[in-house]
């Protein structure tokens, strides 16, 4: 054997182990650079979520303030109604809030009313409710069930490109007589 040959191995060795280092650091590389793609794609999704969550209640907001208002008495025009999200005094969000739709009107019977119920028809001279007779509990009331739409939408203004609509049914008791086209 020739003297010099155990000295050639082990260059080659340390050529070997230099590889397969660099090969080694190229990994861990790929792998750290995969975990901060997928921290900033988990960072954008949670930050949509805050966004439409956001946009969801403003839109429910809106619609809540339309059903403040007497709209079955004083049919209301599509409005918007500016919300502050964050509570600096700024509106951070506009609901656009379409005019609140009259799906259907019921006539209500008596029957299905409490005693005292302002909708009660008297159905004596005097005025009171004859509860007894069986005429009078089928009879009509003054008042009608109606079934209503209100619908709300909202688009984020800091350009997240979030958009919610929500559509809110209402039941609201009127009196006989009051409009639902």
């Amino acid at each position: 054997m020739h003297p010099s040959f155990p000295a050639a191995r082990r260059q080659r060795q340390r050529g070997f182990t230099l590889m397969m280092t660099l090969v080694f650091l190229v990994i861990f590389l790929l792998f750290a650079i995969s975990m901060a793609s997928s921290s900033l794609v988990n960072t954008k999704v949670a930050s949509n979520q805050q966004y439409r969550m956001e946009a969801r209640s403003v839109a429910q907001q809106g619609v809540e303030a339309v059903m403040n208002q007497a709209f079955t008495l004083n049919p209301i025009p599509a409005s918007s109604v500016p919300i502050d999200v964050t509570g600096d005094g700024s509106n951070d969000f506009t609901a656009q809030v379409a005019a609140p739709i009259c799906l259907d009107s019921k006539p209500v019977l008596n029957q299905d009313l409490s005693v005292g119920d302002v909708c009660r028809t008297p159905t004596s001279s005097s005025g009171d409710l004859l509860v007894s007779s069986a005429a009078a509990t089928a009879a009509f009331s003054l008042c009608s069930d109606t079934q209503w739409e209100i619908q709300s939408s909202v688009t984020d203004p800091n350009n997240s490109a979030t958009s919610v609509i929500v559509h809110q049914g209402a039941s609201v008791r009127v009196p006989v007589g009051t409009p639902c086209p």
